[in-house]
């Protein structure tokens, strides 16, 4: 263990490794533009969503928020899983969309 806690502590301490020849540098800058900064997502599950029908109420209640970036309802599991921008919206708004649908929700995530 004590090697393990040494080992991480150099990969910490240097951002690379070495190793066998082999150089795996983990410093390598990532630059995230403003849009990936403030976007998140939110999985909710829906119980009482069964047909295509209530598939395009919940879409066209979430979709009226601003901010929504991507929507994905599966009604074989039951999960409205959606991609947002933080700074326009949040999670509780998308689940209140859904309830304001008509629907009982529950964040899942």
């Amino acid at each position: 263990m004590k090697n393990l806690m040494i080992f991480f502590t150099a990969v910490f301490l240097t951002g690379s490794i070495h190793s066998n020849n082999i150089n795996i540098n983990l410093s390598k800058q990532m630059t995230l533009t403003e849009a990936e900064v403030t976007q998140r997502s939110v999985k909710i599950k829906c119980t009482e969503m069964s047909c295509n029908a209530c598939k395009r109420s919940i879409t066209k209640s979430i979709e009226q928020l601003q901010g929504i970036k991507k929507l994905d309802i599966n009604l074989e599991t039951k999960i409205i899983t959606v991609i947002f921008d933080d700074e326009k919206t949040d999670e509780l708004s998308i689940l209140n969309a859904v309830i304001g649908a008509g629907y009982e929700a529950e964040i899942i995530n």
